[in-house]
């Protein structure tokens, strides 16, 4: 029986890997055979940058400059952060909004930091894919080299209008996260009447209680 903790860590083990996407290569003219062999090695590339990273930077501080930069680099986070939001997205202020924004990217800095060490020698196994329009689902599965059972990994990709891939959830055993994080988020904001600065006081401080573990 799986508990509460080893799914939060999983579950940011494969959120991290929302931060390592590759630009990808333009999928004009190619067959639907070939644009989800595209979306098949796009996933494929960011686990194995994510594992990369986690394999060098064996300290906290060199994971988060680590991922803190990759976030900057590659993340579509601000798709992510307003799709959270819920229907709260079209209330808050533009400056409110970066605010959040900055909050949101710093939280998840401090979790992939501090709790995702321990995933260094597993490796991510892709397999098939479907599409619907832009969207596209492919399976995967974390394997560990201790023989632990493998956690099965969907990942939700948007085909952009270039041609280009991104990230836009992954569900983990079950749970889509960015849409877990839009429940989550959402609750605090209906029991607080919507109030926004409740929320970023929410985030601040799952920032500020990140346990340090290395």
């Amino acid at each position: 029986m799986r508990t509460l903790t080893s799914l939060f860590c999983v579950s940011f083990f494969a959120l991290s890997l929302i931060a390592l996407a590759p630009a990808a290569a333009s999928t004009d003219n190619l067959s639907d055979a070939e644009v989800m062999a595209k979306a098949q090695l796009f996933v494929t590339e960011m686990a194995d940058e994510a594992i990369g990273i986690l394999t060098i930077h064996k300290t906290r501080e060199g994971r988060e400059k680590g991922f803190r930069e990759l976030l900057e680099r590659r993340a579509n986070m601000r798709r992510i952060a307003r799709f959270s939001l819920g229907q709260f997205a079209r209330q808050i202020s533009d400056e409110d909004f970066e605010t959040y924004q900055a909050l949101l990217n710093e939280m998840i800095v401090k979790v992939y930091a501090n709790r995702l060490g321990e995933y260094s020698d597993e490796r991510v196994v892709v397999g098939t894919g479907q599409t619907k329009k832009r969207n596209f689902i492919i399976s995967s599965k974390i394997e560990f080299a201790n023989g632990r059972q493998p956690i099965p990994i969907d990942w939700w990709l948007v085909r952009e209008k270039n041609g280009s891939f991104t990230l836009f959830d992954v569900r983990v055993l079950g749970v889509w996260m960015a849409q877990e994080q839009r429940d989550s988020f959402s609750s605090v904001l209906k029991n607080n009447k919507g109030d926004i600065d409740t929320l970023l006081e929410h985030i601040r401080q799952q920032v500020i209680t990140e346990p340090i573990n290395g």
